[in-house]
């Protein structure tokens, strides 16, 4: 009785459990279509995404196991730095007088594993790794293969790629198969910022567990939204083929080095952009009312960040960086995630409340890539883009409740 006053009551984790059923209240609420959502299916998700974190954060094979691939992860980011050394040179040392400089440490970081992941998806082998996964799922979940198979590609590739592997299923998808294609590119984060984001101080530990807890949470949260009404044309796993993005090994890492010096580019400008507006608008708020943006995200996202059990001495700074996600991006909130002296466990719990691409800006990055991809779905993906932003939210704050009952 003891232990259990103190997991439960003395540790606040009970609130975790009143967040998971207003998040659920939130989905139903907005479901286009409760009469027809399939609750086995929505069950057998959100079981699995528990048993995930389970054998991640409970078992000594799960934490070990992903130990291990976080050090393997960690070491290749050390690799990343090779050519920035060659490039940059002195200024690469992070040891030097200078401190590290933010882009020598993360552009490199980005062009590199956005080229090795371009290259082991030339070779099969991230495709064998996701229809493995996928065949795994879509019979437990009931859910169509090209969905399923974006889903888990989103946990390890970008939106656009994930969308790509299933380019010839795309323009003859169900609504629902949509919604899940948008709905797990807004809850996951690419594998190639998995360092980046390790290199701020972020446990790669738990970036890790809430990239493989987001795959069933994305579609459980998704299909309770918009559940399928339709007969999707790729029910059989097994007729399911995955397309190659590049033509040989050579075409493979030229392409996603090209990818990754466009995403370097896009966040160094969008970082000297977003930083840049939100010191205009904190110059504003103190002249006028004496307050900072941050003071206001803080205000905002406080109880939200409550009902992940992060005590009230820390929610407050839990908010700031809860509503930079949502409104700027992840990447900024994971810049500032050292900032602030907060606890091992709260660090723990956000990292997965802000391991998403989430925020209103991608919108219109989803819009343009798997519009290009599929002309024909382009004005469905305008309509559904806000949808996806809330369902991608509550997904990220859903994995964020569930870890917080596990840690």
């Amino acid at each position: 009785m003891n232990n259990f006053y103190t997991y439960f009551i003395a540790e606040e984790r009970y609130l975790s459990i009143i967040g998971i059923f207003l998040i659920f209240a939130i989905a139903f609420l907005f479901s286009e279509k409760r009469s027809k959502i399939n609750y086995r299916s929505i069950g057998t998700a959100l079981l699995i995404q528990i048993l995930v974190g389970l054998f991640i954060l409970k078992t000594s094979i799960g934490s070990i196991t992903l130990g291990y691939l976080a050090h393997g992860i960690s070491r290749l980011y050390d690799c990343s730095q090779a050519g920035a050394r060659f490039i940059f040179g002195s200024l690469a040392d992070a040891a030097g007088p200078w401190g590290p400089i933010f882009l020598i440490k993360v552009a490199p970081a980005i062009i590199f594993f956005c080229a090795l992941m371009a290259l082991l998806n030339y070779l099969g082998i991230i495709q064998l790794l996701v229809k493995g996964i996928t065949m795994l799922l879509c019979p437990i979940l009931g859910t169509s293969g090209a969905e399923t198979l974006c889903a888990t590609a989103n946990s390890v590739l970008g939106s656009i790629e994930a969308s790509f592997l299933i380019k010839q299923y795309l323009a003859n998808a169900t609504r629902s198969e949509m919604f899940v294609i948008l709905v797990s590119g807004m809850a996951t984060i690419s594998a190639a910022l998995f360092a980046v984001y390790g290199s701020f101080g972020v446990p790669m530990i738990h970036i890790l567990c809430s990239s493989f807890m987001a795959v069933p949470g994305s579609i459980l949260i998704a299909k309770i939204l918009i559940p399928e009404t339709e007969k999707p044309a790729t029910m059989k796993v097994s007729d399911i083929e995955c397309k190659k993005t590049s033509s040989n090994v050579f075409d493979a890492i030229a392409s996603g080095t090209s990818d990754g010096l466009a995403i370097a580019a896009g966040i160094t400008a969008m970082l000297i952009a977003f930083l840049s507006l939100i010191a205009v608008i904190n110059n504003i708020l103190l002249a006028t009312c004496g307050v900072s943006l941050d003071f206001i995200f803080g205000k905002l996202f406080a109880s939200v960040a409550r009902l992940l059990s992060i005590s009230s001495v820390e929610s407050e700074k839990a908010g700031i960086l809860l509503g930079q996600k949502l409104a700027i991006n992840e990447f900024v909130a994971y810049v500032n995630f050292s900032k602030f002296a907060l606890t091992e466990r709260t660090q723990a719990i956000l990292t997965y409340a802000l391991c998403g691409f989430a925020n209103f800006s991608f919108i219109g990055m989803q819009i343009g890539g798997i519009g290009a991809l599929a002309p024909s779905k382009r004005e469905l993906l305008t309509k559904l883009g806000l949808f996806a932003l809330l369902a991608g939210t509550l997904t990220n704050l859903l994995t964020a409740a569930i870890a917080s009952l596990l840690i």
